[in-house]
Order: C-alpha cells, then sequence, then structure tokens
C-alpha cells in the first residue's frame, strides 16, 4: 500500500466543520432535485401521465440508488486499499451530477426524463457513498458521535436548498438548475482539496469479534430499517397531517393555512438539530451510545402517539417536534454506533452501501403503509400509532446490539 499523505487540516475543528459541509453540500445536491425539480420537470413533460411519470421516475431512482451505493462503496474501498484515497470517486460523481442536472433540464419527453434521473441517482451514489465512509476511515469513536451530529444537520440545509428554488425573481429554469449546481459544488469541492486521508488502517479484528460484529451489524440494519419507515412517513405525510388537524378543528381554510404549518414544521427542525448536536457530544462523552437510542426511539414513538390524539394545534406540534428530535437524535447516534460495528475495514464502503438500503426501501415502504391504512379517509390516529410501534420496536433491536453498551 502507499504510504498516506499528510492531512493539510488537522481532524479538529477545521477538517469537522470542512466534511459537515461537504455532506450538506450532497443534500443540497439531491433534495431540491427530488422536491422540487423532479415533480416540476415531471409535470411539463408529462401531462395527464404526470402523476405515473414521478411514480416510475421514483422508484427507478430509489432502486438503482440502492445498487449504486453498494457498487460504489466497494469501488472505493479499492482505491483507498490501492492508492489510500477516495476523493476521486468524490469529484467524479460531482460531475455526474452537475451532467445530470443538464440532462433533466434539457428533457423533452419520458424516456429522456428517466433516463436523467438514472444519471442523477448514479452521480449522487457515486460522490454519498465515499463521503460517508469517510468518517468511518478518518474519525476516531471518540468523537464519531459529535460528527454524526453536525451531519444531522445536512438534512435541513437540502430542505431549505430546495425551498429557496421555489422563490421569485431567481431567473427562469436554467439560471435555477445552474444555481443549485453551483451551491453544492461549492460546498464539497472545498474539502476534497484540502482533505487528505491519513488515518493508519486498522488490522482486521479477530474472526469471533469480526462475527459478533456481523450479527450486531444485522440487528443495528434492522433498527434503523424500521426507524427510517416511521421518519419517512413522518416527512412525507407531516403536511397533510396538519392539514388533517386544521381541518377537525374547524379552522378557516385559505392560503394561510400553509404558514403555520411552515413554521411549526421549521421550529421542529431547529430543536431537532440542537438536541441532535448535543446528544451527540454526550454520547461521546459517555462512549455508550444505546442508552441514546433507546431515549431517542422513546420520545420518537411520544411524540407520534401524541399527534395521533392531539385534540389541538399546540399539542399536535408538540408531538411532531418531539417525534422529529426523536428522529433526528437516533439517527445520528445510530451512524456513530453503526460505524463502530462495521465487521471489516477493507469493506467499510461495500458495508455502509448495505446500511444506505434502510434510507432507500422506506421510501418505498412508508406509502404503502400509508395506503393500506387510508389515513386520508379514515384519519390518521391509527396509522400514526402504527409508526409509533414500529419505533419502540426498532428502538428494542438497537438494545439488542452487544458490541456497544
Amino acid at each position: 500500500m502507499l504510504a498516506r499523505p499528510m492531512r493539510f487540516l488537522s481532524p479538529g475543528r477545521g477538517f469537522v466543520l470542512l466534511y459537515a459541509l461537504a455532506y450538506a453540500g450532497m443534500f443540497v445536491g439531491f433534495m431540491p432535485f427530488i422536491m422540487v425539480l423532479l415533480p416540476l420537470k415531471v409535470t411539463a413533460v408529462g401531462g395527464e401521465d404526470a402523476v405515473r411519470l414521478l411514480s416510475a421516475g421514483s422508484l427507478g431512482g430509489a432502486a438503482v440508488a440502492s445498487i449504486a451505493n453498494i457498487a460504489f462503496g466497494a469501488l472505493s474501498d479499492r482505491s483507498y486499499r490501492r492508492r489510500g484515497t477516495r476523493r476521486g470517486w468524490i469529484v467524479a460523481g460531482l460531475a455526474a451530477l452537475v451532467l445530470g442536472h443538464g440532462a433533466l433540464h434539457f428533457s423533452f419527453d419520458a424516456l429522456t426524463l428517466l433516463l436523467s434521473v438514472l444519471l442523477l441517482q448514479i452521480g449522487i451514489n457515486m460522490s454519498f457513498a465515499p463521503l460517508t465512509t469517510i468518517m468511518a476511515d478518518e474519525v476516531d469513536d471518540a468523537h464519531k458521535g459529535l460528527v454524526a451530529g453536525f451531519l444531522g444537520v445536512a438534512h435541513p440545509i437540502g430542505a431549505m436548498s430546495a425551498s429557496v428554488m421555489t422563490l421569485p425573481g431567481l431567473g427562469g429554469e436554467g439560471e435555477r438548475y445552474a444555481l443549485i449546481c453551483a451551491l453544492f459544488v461549492a460546498m464539497i469541492l472545498p474539502f476534497t482539496l484540502l482533505m487528505r486521508e491519513a488515518a493508519p488502517q486498522p488490522a482486521p479484528p479477530p474472526e469471533p469479534l469480526r462475527e459478533r460484529r456481523r450479527i450486531d451489524f444485522v440487528l443495528a440494519w434492522a433498527s434503523r430499517m424500521l426507524i427510517q419507515v416511521a421518519g419517512n412517513g413522518l416527512a412525507t405525510y407531516g403536511f397533510f397531517y396538519f392539514v388533517w388537524v386544521l381541518d377537525r378543528r374547524d379552522l378557516a381554510k385559505g392560503s394561510s393555512e400553509a404558514g403555520p404549518i411552515v413554521w411549526t414544521m421549521t421550529g421542529s427542525t431547529i430543536v431537532a438539530v440542537v438536541l441532535t448536536l448535543v446528544a451527540g457530544r454526550l454520547s461521546d462523552r459517555a462512549m455508550r451510545r444505546k442508552p441514546f437510542l433507546a431515549a431517542a426511539a422513546c420520545a420518537m414513538a411520544a411524540g407520534l402517539v401524541t399527534m395521533a390524539f392531539a385534540q389541538s394545534w399546540g399539542v399536535a406540534a408538540i408531538g411532531h417536534a418531539a417525534a422529529l428530535s426523536g428522529l433526528s437524535v437516533f439517527l445520528a447516534t445510530h451512524s456513530a454506533l453503526a460505524m463502530q460495528l462495521l465487521p471489516s475495514p477493507e469493506h467499510r464502503g461495500r458495508d455502509l452501501g448495505v446500511l444506505n438500503l434502510t434510507n432507500t426501501l422506506p421510501a418505498m415502504v412508508a406509502p404503502l403503509l400509508a395506503l393500506a391504512l387510508a389515513p386520508e379517509r379514515t384519519g390518521y390516529t391509527l396509522w400514526l400509532v402504527a409508526l409509533a410501534a414500529g419505533t419502540l420496536a426498532g428502538g428494542a433491536i438497537a438494545l439488542a446490539v452487544r458490541t456497544q453498551d
């Protein structure tokens, strides 16, 4: 193996902040695409078949993302073993992501649109898989919780960038696509230019410990999957839930109705970000992740149940804040734990790609659950209780992990 160059940055504040910025840049690279750009393009291209075209693009994109993340994670493992770096894949993915946005902009029919979606998903995961794995490579266990807490800020930043894309005065469609590309490139590129992998490659763990980690990794995968189903449902149907609360309270409808909903979700996000940063740091100091996972799962389940039986807007908002905070703390702490459970240092990228399935598969499961329980007809109570039960099950499975207390 080639000798590793020294880091230009120390693994201190500069490293963490640039890494968190690059990680957030990845969310800026795909969340506006998913939340705004793709629905708008589908509406323009698909006409009466817009809904079916969006479903095909979403499901096909999720399938490609699932495969691509594992594949590029494994390829970056090979590059890391041979050349001591994963940065080439991050830069190549950035180029593919920019090309994908250009292809989406110039899509003129269903086929070109679907092909552009596939290119975007390949670009996203070509960069995202090695970028995520760098945390396992470079951040020691005593600081993984803190770094994971910083990474938890990426989702709201991505959602905010999607909202910015809808603001008037940004120019036409081409200007908006160019703006989002310039933004995520500017966020990610500094990290790839200034960061140098330098952590020593650890020796593989003894076979008994490796086998135990494999079992614990499966348990961690299952627990995150259950939590993510609830989290995906909360993100996808949260707006409609609050509309349901408004309707049930016989409040006036109108354009002003969206204002309280948006501000409520924004407030919940701010609370979740602060608590995630605090929990990540505390879990590092204690060097115990499972108590934080248990508390987060209980808080999320309590929030979901509160939302299910809320009789007022204020109670519903408190429940939403608790559920979102529990979700954010759980995912951040779980990321720190999962990276400590990777069975082999030689296959971190591949194994984290497998873990990434817990991000893509719930996008298919949550809508199916909503269809089965039909909340738009029967109300959200039963659906939210089902999500709470799944959340508690996910927390219980996380407690079965033996490698870390």
